[in-house]
């Protein structure tokens, strides 16, 4: 992220002259593309977590399927071991817990990313008002491209048995789906509160300098004026 904001500091002043000129409907289009963005990454990571689990657990080597788990969409009857205590060790410890949650947080990733894109793309506000850069773009192509490719592969790693060259690439994915995401939302930074809050600040600055600026010089000129009546009182009392 703070590479990305170095890379892109000669661009800030265009950002600030961008959020400035769209319009209302623009600009809630926008913020709301940001929501989504920041939404869609921090459910990447929170998978990206939950696969931590799965590695650790081996659960990559049980249930086998998908979408079913043993023949069933949830394994109720699996998901909880009451040996284990307290019971929430379950969603760390328990094999079919932890692989029915990174199952599905994945999915759930890859469909929200699909959505974020098409929101970005085809929705008519962003057909019909300029709400993206060709950053965001990119980001937004490469955010859905990136999660269903992950989620593709996470699929075909364990109808397979995880072998490694298939886990070492899931796990490769998971980097390429957390970056397209960051990329993404620090492309839409124009539409941040932050962004907007610095410009109006820097407006207001600007009209404060302005106003100053014109009173003194009002002042000047009114100085000079009684300075000037002063010297033609003198001159006429000298006569």
């Amino acid at each position: 992220w703070t590479g990305l904001g170095v890379i892109q500091l000669p661009n800030e002043s265009r950002l600030r002259d961008l959020a400035s000129s769209m319009s209302k409907s623009a600009m809630s289009h926008a913020r709301k593309l940001r929501f989504g963005a920041l939404g869609v990454t921090k459910l990447a990571a929170l998978t990206m977590l939950s696969g931590a689990f799965v590695a650790g657990n081996d659960a990559g080597n049980a249930y086998n399927t998908f979408p079913l788990m043993d023949e069933k969409l949830v394994p109720m009857d699996d998901m909880i071991d009451p040996s284990l205590e307290p019971s929430y060790r379950n969603a760390f410890e328990n094999t079919a817990m932890v692989q029915f949650n990174h199952r599905w947080l994945g999915t759930t990733t890859a469909f929200s990313a699909i959505g974020l894109a098409c929101f970005g793309f085809i929705h008519p506000a962003a057909r019909s008002l300029t709400t993206t850069t060709p950053q965001v773009r990119v980001g937004l192509a490469a955010l859905g491209t990136a999660a269903v490719g992950q989620m593709s592969l996470g699929v075909v790693t364990l109808l397979n048995y995880v072998p490694i060259t298939l886990a070492a690439g899931h796990q490769l994915g998971s980097l390429v789906v957390l970056t397209s995401g960051l990329y993404t939302v620090h492309s839409l930074r124009y539409a941040a509160p932050s962004l907007l809050r610095v410009s109006k600040t820097k407006v207001m600055a600007a009209g404060t300098t302005g106003a100053v600026a014109s009173a003194g010089k009002a002042s000047t000129e009114g100085v000079t004026v009684v300075g000037k009546d002063m010297a033609v009182a003198a001159s006429k009392l000298l006569k």
